[in-house]
C-alpha cells in the first residue's frame, strides 16, 4: 500500500566524494528510522534550482522516497510503502 506522506521531515547524511549527499537516517513523527540500504537516484529540475529524489529502505522492510530541495536544502517525505504485516 502506498501511502503520499508529502511532509518536511529531519534527515542525517554523509557526503560523499563528488560532493552529494547520501541519507543514512531520517526522523518522521517523532520516530527516527536508519536506513538500510539505496535505490534509485534521480535530479529533477524545480522552480529554482532541482530536486533530489532518493528510494530508500528501512527494517521490515519498509520503501520511502526522500526529496532534497537543491535550492533550500529542505528534506520532504514523499510515499511511503508499507509492509504488509499479517497478524496470526
Amino acid at each position: 500500500m502506498i501511502e503520499f506522506v508529502n511532509e518536511p521531515v529531519g534527515v542525517e547524511t554523509e557526503t560523499r566524494r563528488d560532493g552529494t549527499v547520501r541519507p543514512l537516517a531520517f526522523v518522521w513523527q517523532g520516530r527516527r528510522f536508519s536506513i538500510e540500504s539505496w535505490g534509485r537516484e534521480s535530479t529533477h529540475p524545480a522552480a529554482e534550482g532541482s530536486i533530489r529524489s532518493y528510494l530508500v529502505q528501512t527494517a521490515g522492510p519498509e520503501s520511502w522516497e526522500l526529496h532534497l530541495d537543491t535550492e533550500t536544502a529542505q528534506w520532504t517525505l514523499v510515499r511511503h510503502w508499507a509492509s504488509r504485516r499479517r497478524i496470526v
